[in-house]
């Protein structure tokens, strides 16, 4: 990009991040109410004006003449066609049925036209077109299901629904304001409906900020792929912690001491600090980063490493003493290491043993992250950038302290593992300047017959990181996920419908009870010894989905319910059982035996089953 645009992209972006903390400080103070939204649009508009007042100054445009430079042209043209076909096809599919996986819905051309508009995005260096070719890679889930994707994103929008409406919810707690306060904002706006703004957030944020954010680091356009070669940086789904995921992909490219002298200090800093207000369990090893990032001494990568190892289980530690859980046990992490190393392991649902076709297949995916990491070293290598090498290694140590010495007695098992295996994640993020330097690198010796040869292997092989990124269902994967259906809606809505008031309890899966709280919020809790006990079992949320395994896993047996009904103090329960749950049939027969009455969705999709004391 020419100095110029770089200049209103900085600006741009500055005025995003400022909006960020605005919209924080703003629901922590007060509300994210309508006059308020309105009061931050003032600032914001006298803030950008200021910001824009001066014309940026330097380099003209950049007048950049290639040969055939008309072949490039219709290769842009092309990659738009390609785009935006791939966007009606996506659109022609949407469903509000049961799809485990978003490839059962798509023909395999599918990914033939997408490696041929890959193939010719490769050669622009125009960001909007990178733009609209990231988008499409991270908007198969928004576009596909039309109810919405995974379960986490339900609640987090039934909690920027309930702010909308009142403000902010209580207790004010210290986690995920950056995104909900930003959401509730800008519906209140732009009055688009507050789920496609959630929805849409991450994977449209990303897609623009991500390619321009590459470029105007002066990096080559090629590199930027190495970003989406990587399957499981999950950008294609709106949580605060992919939101954070995105904020570290931006600080590490405008935190460089050597090649980004022309990026603003005040971005990184910014991007911190929305990371911070977003999610503080991945936003302060960022700050740390970031903090380290600004001073120069000898020492100073190894002040980092060990400041991002131990703020995260440290954070966990006050969270605790917070809500006056637990201390956290010390076990030993030499004998604990191998629990470290089962973080590694391909989870439960891929099998040992397939066709050979998909045991290639899947040997791919498995070299993708040993790819990354050579050409990190090698960019490591000629580069010397040691501060990114900190940044991995710390997230890295943080993982392996919270997987192997410290245990959280209140922390379930499923959050005990699944944070470190975030971490764990994430930290290929500081690793990637290094292996777009790496890759730099090796194009760099390539002549221009190989470099096309080398970008058409590049589509295919980024088409595979495409059908990566997602839930797979095939004979080699069989991901055990589902989505929140139609029928799900209709199950929770007659229940709502037989009662005045909310004085009964429901034992659903996830997905019924994502339902749930999309239609009626956080309706209603009851008080119980231990903690308030949501209406609708969840995992996180009590008691209720233990006594839903038990219905699932141990008979369907009636004193369950009524143990349920008497922790809540009820004397009307529901039983939700979909019919893709293994051995639903036996589970329904179960359960026709002990209810007093039930009811079917759908041709059997979904049974409530209704029982009274």
């Amino acid at each position: 990009m020419s100095d110029k645009k770089t200049i209103y992209f900085w600006h741009f972006f500055t005025l995003y991040l400022t909006m960020v903390l605005l919209c924080t400080a703003a629901y922590y103070a007060y509300g994210i109410t309508a006059p308020v939204s309105w009061g931050i649009f003032a600032v914001l508009v006298v803030f950008g004006g200021w910001l824009f007042q001066k014309r940026p100054t330097g380099n003209k445009e950049e007048q950049t003449v290639q040969k055939n430079s008309s072949f490039f042209f219709l290769l842009s043209i092309l990659s738009i066609i390609i785009d935006l076909t791939l966007i009606t096809i996506l659109v022609a599919n949407r469903t509000d049925g049961l799809l485990p996986s978003p490839w059962q819905t798509l023909e395999p051309w599918f990914f033939l036209l997408f490696a041929l508009g890959s193939a010719c995005v490769f050669f622009t260096k125009n960001p909007l077109i990178m733009a609209l070719h990231f988008f499409v890679m991270l908007s198969v889930a928004p576009i596909l299901y039309q109810l919405g994707f995974g379960f986490d994103a339900f609640v987090h929008r039934a909690t920027e629904s309930w702010i909308y409406v009142h403000g902010f919810i209580l207790p004010k707690t210290p986690y995920y304001i950056g995104q909900y306060s930003v959401i509730t904002f800008l519906a209140h706006m732009t009055r688009i409906p507050l789920f496609y703004l959630d929805v849409f957030l991450v994977p449209a944020l990303a897609a623009l900020t991500l390619p321009a954010t590459v470029l105007a680091t002066g990096r080559k356009p090629f590199v930027f792929w190495l970003i989406p070669f990587i399957p499981f940086l999950s950008l294609h789904l709106t949580t605060p912690h992919n939101l954070v995921i995105l904020y570290a992909l931006l600080i590490v490219f405008t935190s460089s001491p050597k090649e980004n002298r022309a990026v603003p200090i005040h971005v990184p800093i910014l991007l911190a600090l929305a990371a911070l207000a977003t999610h503080p369990l991945l936003g302060a090893p960022l700050v740390v980063f970031v903090a380290g990032s600004l001073f120069k001494h000898r020492l100073n990568q190894l002040f980092t490493c060990l400041g991002m190892a131990f703020v995260t289980p440290i954070l966990f530690f006050l969270n605790n003493l917070r809500v006056g859980a637990e201390f956290p046990h010390f076990a030993n992490p030499i004998t604990q290491f191998p629990a470290f190393i089962a973080l590694l392991a391909r989870p439960y649902w891929y099998l040992k043993h397939a066709p050979l076709r998909f045991e290639v297949l899947y040997a791919w995916q498995w070299l993708i992250v040993p790819i990354v990491l050579g050409l990190a070293l090698y960019g490591l290598f000629r580069k010397k950038e040691y501060s990114f090498l900190s940044g991995a290694l710390g997230l890295i140590s943080s993982a392996w302290l919270l997987t192997s010495w410290f245990v959280f007695p209140d922390v379930i098992s499923y959050e005990q593992g699944d944070y470190p295996l975030r971490l764990l994640k994430a930290s290929i993020v500081f690793l990637l300047p290094l292996a777009m330097t790496g890759l730099n690198q090796i194009l760099s010796t390539l002549n221009a017959k190989r470099v096309t040869l080398f970008a058409a292997i590049a589509a295919l092989l980024l088409m595979l990181s495409l059908y990566f990124s997602y839930p797979q269902r095939n004979i080699k994967a069989r991901f055990p996920g589902y989505n929140v259906t139609a029928s799900d809606f209709r199950a929770v809505e007659w229940i709502h419908g037989r009662h005045s008031e909310y004085d009964y309890i429901v034992l659903s899966n996830q997905l019924v009870s994502a339902a749930a709280l999309t239609n009626y919020s956080f309706a209603k809790y009851y008080e119980t010894k231990k903690w308030p006990l949501f209406y609708y079992a969840l995992p996180t949320g009590g008691e209720l989905y233990a006594y839903y395994g038990k219905m699932i896993y141990e008979g369907q047996k009636r004193e369950y319910m009524e143990e349920a009904m008497a922790l809540a103090g009820v004397d009307t329960a529901y039983f939700v059982v979909n019919s893709y749950w293994a051995n639903s049939e036996k589970i329904i027969d179960g359960a026709k035996k002990t209810a007093d009455s039930f009811e079917s969705f759908d041709g059997g999709a979904v049974w409530v089953f209704v029982y009274h004391r």
